[in-house]
């Protein structure tokens, strides 16, 4: 099976003939990783097995569990005419009947960004939004709910109102998406995550295989591994407006043939596509006026003749 952290396993050792434990411990130490740990056994009375117990501790880790060593820290192991027990070679093993696999480790988060290209997105756009993790992590579909619960959820940062979005696919991978809609108002001159805390359960889970709960720490925004950092996502879900109409042209009085700057100015720079026209109110037959220039700007001109 699969033991994660917190989680108890038994080891038990057969002993050839009936032994019992005088002033002293036996010591069972385990191959779980970085650090080995211990098991260790206070009494054995006539008995030819001595079982105790091993809880899986953060970091530990082993794809089969093994037992390395058998020692006593002190005192003797004898059997019931007085023989001591000298060798504690290992006959046969614990990997040998049982396939015990130990993942103490916790998943972490390695780096976000996305695959959208990086560009501009405005209103009613969609950028997948990828988080990689240490190892294959798991989502529980099961907890899903209508209003979004259940599935973990992203905040990024998008001007004056943050943008909250939740978990779409990955699960069983290494690499989770968030799906973003861009929605009115939203903007960011290179898209990142509202915090390193900025990934939530939002009553869901993110676990891997062995069931342990991961780290969501994302990466300092800006800084190495972050979105900002891998991507160039702009979003402009501001809509211009126009701010002002008015005229370079003097004031005064024109005749026909006279020209008339026009211009019209936005709440930002705009491009042009086209032939923009701007209707004038001009007695009886009211003049259509093309745009003339200013693409790029915030400011656009119409050029009038009378």
């Amino acid at each position: 099976g699969r033991y994660n952290i917190g989680d108890e396993i038994n080891v038990t050792v057969t002993f050839s003939e009936a032994v019992t434990l005088v002033d002293g411990n036996m010591v069972i130490t385990l191959e779980t990783g970085t650090t080995d740990r211990t098991v260790t056994i206070t009494s054995i009375s006539g008995s030819t097995t001595a079982s105790g117990t091993y809880t899986v501790q953060a970091g530990d880790a082993s794809a089969d569990l093994t037992v390395s060593t058998i020692a006593l820290s002190a005192g003797s192991l004898s059997d019931a005419a007085g023989n001591a027990m000298s060798s504690f070679s290992i006959g046969t093993n614990l990997a040998t009947g049982s396939t015990i696999i130990v993942d103490g480790i916790l998943p972490t988060v390695s780096a976000v960004s996305s695959t959208t290209a990086d560009g501009y997105y405005n209103t009613g756009d969609v950028i997948a939004i990828t988080i990689t993790f240490s190892e294959n992590v798991y989502i529980n579909s099961g907890l899903f709910q209508d209003d979004g619960t259940g599935r973990p959820r992203l905040t990024l940062e998008t001007g004056t109102s943050d943008h909250g979005i939740n978990y779409s696919t990955g699960s069983g991978g290494s690499t989770l998406t968030w799906n973003y809609t861009v929605a009115s108002g939203n903007t960011s001159s290179d898209l990142d995550y509202q915090s390193t805390s900025a990934l939530v359960l939002n009553s869901g889970t993110i676990k891997d295989a062995a069931g342990n709960n991961a780290i969501l720490t994302l990466p300092s925004p800006g800084e190495a591994n972050s979105l900002r950092a891998n991507k160039a996502l702009v979003v402009d879900g501001v809509v211009p407006t126009v701010s002002s109409i008015t005229s370079t042209t003097a004031d005064g009085t024109y005749k026909q043939g006279d020209a008339v700057a026009i211009t019209v100015t936005f709440s930002e720079a705009v491009t042009v596509t086209g032939t923009p026209q701007l209707t004038l109110e001009t007695g009886t037959s009211d003049a259509v006026v093309n745009y003339s220039s200013g693409s790029g700007e915030a400011t656009l001109i119409f050029s009038y003749t009378v």
